[in-house]
């Protein structure tokens, strides 16, 4: 503290230089907000499973390691793995309903995940057997490596965005500890502060360790409801991925205000549609929605969020608002900054606001 005790002058410079510092981290973090918002949640998300663990292994670097791999990596992979089946899933529907103009809007996605970029040099390459190749480069070769160009540029931004988290998270994890004992000293131990921050951390975790929780108990109830429509329908699997659905229904849990129904929604109208234009029994859609929306879409939503609910020190209803608000006002990544803007706000109101405000009317 030294640095900012003596005359004015000498304070203003550090605080200028302080200012300066925090604008120029400020502007690199600004692209990346979604990235860091995203870590924050894992960290929170995945903090207790690191210290159970850290208490057995006592190695921090090996601890943050094992964590990334057991717990976010599978996440990721199943989310990538469903992205581009369900892409695939989709083109095929719309080929075969005769809604082609639609493809279109696709292909930017498809062609991430279709070959035909290699397929097509390989067909002009056959084609053109007896040609020149100086006229095979001039038609082929550069329609073909400006696609792969558009299509490595966004794997790899996606991969710098990955790989950005996964740091940010690694040393949230390895050395958050440090960083608390760094700040309570910044602050000489202030008792009010300290505690302030303390039960704004602490129901942090709760909340995003109960909404990783909720999407584990949406996806069990998922998959065993779904694998049990498909036992007794005698004419053949309802789902052909229940595995899979039940994944995509456990994360839809968290999207604000519609939830998992934007998954299971579809499917069913996708299963109503195989309905009217195949052999396929009307009853197996109509089952479908009756287990969704009296199994899948009740279970985790009172029972899990009942349980969060009694163990936050946050009302329920300001958490899944500052879901809501958060998304519209920011984006995707308001999903996880609104609930840190509501949990602060909370307590600020509860522990600081009341003595800010005898303090006011006092003078």
């Amino acid at each position: 503290m030294s640095a900012l005790r003596g005359w004015d002058g000498r304070r203003a410079v550090w605080v200028a230089l302080g200012l300066v510092i925090a604008l120029a981290i400020g502007f690199a973090l600004y692209a990346y907000v979604g990235t860091l918002l995203f870590a924050i949640f894992l960290y929170y998300a995945t903090r207790p499973f690191y210290r159970v663990l850290d208490r057995r292994l006592e190695h921090p670097n090996v601890t943050a390691t094992v964590t990334i791999a057991a717990v976010v990596l599978p996440l990721v992979a199943v989310a990538g793995y469903a992205g581009v089946l369900a892409l695939r899933e989709l083109d095929q529907f719309l080929a075969a309903s005769g809604l082609e103009s639609y493809r279109s809007l696709l292909q930017p996605y498809l062609s991430i995940v279709r070959e035909r970029n290699v397929d097509r040099l390989r067909r002009l390459l056959a084609a053109d057997g007896g040609r020149s190749i100086a006229s095979i480069l001039r038609r082929g070769i550069p329609s073909v490596l400006e696609r792969l160009s558009t299509i490595a540029g966004l794997v790899f931004a996606i991969l710098a965005r990955f790989f950005l988290m996964l740091t940010f998270l690694f040393y949230l994890l390895r050395d958050d500890g440090t960083l608390r004992r760094w700040f309570t000293r910044s602050v000489d131990g202030d008792e009010e502060i300290v505690s302030f921050l303390e039960a704004v951390d602490d129901d942090l975790e709760t909340v995003f360790v109960g909404n990783l929780a909720i999407v584990g108990v949406a996806a069990v109830v998922a998959a065993v409801a779904y694998l049990g429509l498909n036992l007794v329908a005698s004419s053949g699997p309802v789902v052909g991925t229940p595995a899979l659905l039940a994944v995509l229904i456990g994360v839809g849990t968290l999207i604000p205000a519609v939830g998992m129904k934007l998954v299971y929604v579809p499917y069913g109208l996708y299963l109503f549609g195989l309905a009217f234009s195949t052999p396929a029994p009307l009853w197996q859609p109509i089952a479908f929605f009756a287990l969704s929306f009296t199994v899948v879409d009740t279970i985790p939503d009172f029972f899990a969020r009942s349980l969060l609910s009694a163990r936050s020190g946050v009302h329920m209803g300001l958490v899944l608002l500052g879901y809501f608000l958060g998304t519209l006002a920011f984006g995707w990544y308001g999903l996880f900054l609104g609930p840190i803007v509501v949990v602060a706000a909370v307590h600020f109101a509860d522990r600081i606001f009341p003595d800010l405000a005898s303090a006011v009317l006092a003078e």
